[in-house]
């Protein structure tokens, strides 16, 4: 980690990034302690990183179910493994709740995170733009203003050679964009009550739970084209995760806004970098090495299960769940219902990183130690051979 590259120009982001690759970090290390020599001081470190942890990204709703593996391979007393998660349960739970109670004062809905709304409606909207007119099926009467808002903004844009934006696949631009459907669906409800005092944050988290409902209720009527038009294409995202902002130092531009200057002190809002150009060519290669990683990783835990690896060390096996289990569920996490990007897998690669390298060399030793066997019989029968012989 301190020679990787990747984690240098995170370092280099004001971003929760970094920070959030290093309390996972933390929290798996302490899972590996809870699994082999927990302690009530272990435990209380786990939930403390795994709080923390979780109120700085949105990925971390995944964590609390992966602390439960580790719990149940624990040799722990019941009662100090109940003591562990209850103490999970409590934190991450008032942290949820505590949420909530923000937000229903803010927006008058009761909702943990309004982010999800706005993935849900983004994903299936990138699903919903190859419905043919013909086999589109009637919506319900609360979603017909924005599903007829969002059929033609898809009239407008079939010339993709104008609108090149909407040649991409799987990404985040309809939730995030002006002048997209789900943007300008919002700002009409808000001027349509003439509510001009919202704030940006009041018009956003508003939205939420509306667009929730909408995109899982899109989502179940057009399932194959959800998992061909956005779970397919995602896929492929987090096989060989982009580069996506991390590609070059401030977005290429050599100026800040004035609230950056303000924040960092700048004497004016230009800016320079002391390299030659603006580009970061040092991470070009993580896509691949991504895609790399994940084929060996796939082809490693199959090994492991066909040659019974689980049979050689109790230790080792309970390591190979833990990194095998964090693969498979963030995979599926982020394949359905995220976006894929370097940056949001910083974390996942170095760990699955270090996973194939483990289990390359658990098949090393497990061949070698087959030859020896090979070698110790050929003796015994050549010995016995001999014996016959004589």
């Amino acid at each position: 980690m301190v020679l990787n590259p990747l984690f240098l120009h995170l370092g280099n982001l004001v971003s929760s990034d970094c920070l959030f690759a290093g309390f996972s970090l933390t929290w798996f290390a302490l899972m590996l302690w809870i699994i082999h020599r927990p302690s009530i001081k272990i435990l209380v470190w786990h939930t403390v990183v795994l709080f923390i942890a979780f109120t700085v990204r949105y990925n971390a709703l995944i964590y609390p179910f992966i602390s439960l593996i580790a719990f149940a391979l624990s040799r722990m007393p019941i009662r100090r493994k109940l003591l562990g998660l209850g103490m999970v349960l409590i934190l991450c739970g008032s942290f949820v709740g505590f949420t909530m109670y923000k937000y229903k004062q803010l927006t008058g809905f009761w909702q943990y995170s309004p982010f999800a709304g706005w993935q849900f409606a983004n994903n299936a909207m990138y699903a919903y733009r190859y419905i043919d007119s013909v086999d589109r099926k009637p919506v319900s009467k609360k979603y017909q203003a924005l599903d007829n808002m969002i059929r033609h903004f898809y009239d407008k844009t079939r010339n993709l050679t104008m609108n090149p934006t909407e040649k991409e696949q799987a990404s985040t631009f309809y939730m995030w964009s002006k002048g997209m459907p789900l943007m300008d669906y919002r700002d009409s409800l808000f001027k349509a009550a003439k509510d001009t005092s919202a704030s940006e944050l009041k018009k956003w988290a508003s939205m939420g739970p509306f667009y929730k409902e909408y995109g899982i209720y899109i989502i179940r009527k057009y399932p194959l084209h959800f998992l061909a038009y956005f779970a397919w294409p995602n896929s492929r995202k987090y096989y060989a995760p982009p580069v996506e902002f991390l590609e070059s130092y401030n977005s290429s531009r050599s100026w800040v806004t004035r609230q950056t200057q303000r924040w960092f002190g700048y004497k004016s809002l230009t800016v320079k970098v002391k390299g030659t150009n603006t580009k970061i060519w040092v991470l070009d290669f993580y896509p691949f090495l991504s895609g790399i990683i994940n084929i060996v990783m796939f082809v490693g835990l199959l090994y492991y299960l066909l040659l019974k690896g689980w049979q050689t060390s109790p230790i080792f096996n309970k390591a190979v769940i833990m990194g095998g289990a964090i693969w498979l569920i963030n995979a599926a996490f982020t394949i359905f219902a995220s976006s894929a990007a370097l940056r949001f897998q910083s974390f996942p690669i170095l760990l699955t990183t270090t996973f194939v390298l483990l289990l390359i060399d658990w098949m090393l030793q497990l061949m070698h130690s087959m030859k020896m066997e090979q070698s110790n019989q050929a003796k015994i029968d050549e010995k016995f051979q001999q014996e016959i012989i004589a």
